[in-house]
């Protein structure tokens, strides 16, 4: 099967047909292997929304999930709640299952675990400030939008902190880092938690990501590096200084 690579709901028209017989939901799994199979579709790509998925295969909506939920057995998608569906690199997921562990096994370790994320996370940075296209960019600058309007919620303001890293790893076009980096998010929930989003950490978070953004936007490699570096070590500060009260 042809056609361009699904970015969202615009160009899925152009790689999916309806589906006619009987047992819908094997046609639709069929189709989205056959696209993941030949490149058109790719890991770290998301499908559109499960209405427009459902109008492009003219079958139900109960089909559209029965197929997906069969492609997450399979371990070709994952959705994530308030993200989407995205097509995931099945061969990463032990290493992304390691790493995980290890992260959640030293989750009391701050040090440690900034120790860990300064190794890949300003390279993230720079290889996002090489690759990312204008979606991304458009994408990045609205998570940044929706943060700086959420200051007041300590939970939303956690949940686009999330967003913001795993948006930056989808931009570098790796989709072995960006798996890495949507798993091992999951596990650092306990680090964006209600109770350490002082409003001090919250102002700090944010003008770390206007600035990394700022670096991504223009292109420069090293300038986000470096801004995602002087990031992790405020946020790892102000973890620290929080808790030593």
């Amino acid at each position: 099967m042809t056609g361009k690579r699904i970015k969202g709901s615009r160009s899925a028209a152009d790689n999916l047909r309806p589906v006619t017989h009987t047992k819908l939901h094997e046609q639709i799994v069929s189709q989205i292997q056959d696209l993941i199979q030949s490149g058109n579709l790719q890991p770290g790509d998301r499908l559109p929304p499960e209405r427009a998925l459902s109008e492009i295969f003219g079958a139900s909506r109960h089909s559209v999930r029965e197929a997906i939920r069969c492609l997450e057995q399979q371990g070709m998608l994952k959705s994530r709640v308030g993200s989407g569906t995205f097509v995931i690199l099945e061969d990463s997921s032990p290493l992304s299952e390691f790493l995980a562990v290890a992260v959640h096994r030293e989750k009391h370790k701050i040090s440690e675990i900034f120790q860990f994320r300064r190794m890949i996370e300003p390279q993230i940075a720079g290889l996002a400030a090489q690759h990312a296209t204008l979606p991304d960019i458009l994408h990045l600058e609205a998570i940044v939008r929706d943060q700086s309007q959420a200051l007041h919620d300590s939970v939303l303001t956690g949940a686009y902190d999330q967003k913001f890293h795993i948006a930056l790893a989808r931009a570098t076009k790796n989709s072995v880092l960006f798996h890495i980096v949507e798993r091992i998010t999951d596990v650092l929930t306990h680090v964006r938690d209600k109770a350490s989003q002082t409003d001090y950490r919250k102002k700090r978070s944010l003008e770390g990501h206007q600035t990394i953004l700022s670096a991504v936007r223009e292109g420069d490699p090293e300038k986000a590096r470096r801004a995602m570096e002087k990031h992790l070590a405020v946020i790892e500060q102000t973890i620290i200084d929080n808790g030593s009260k």
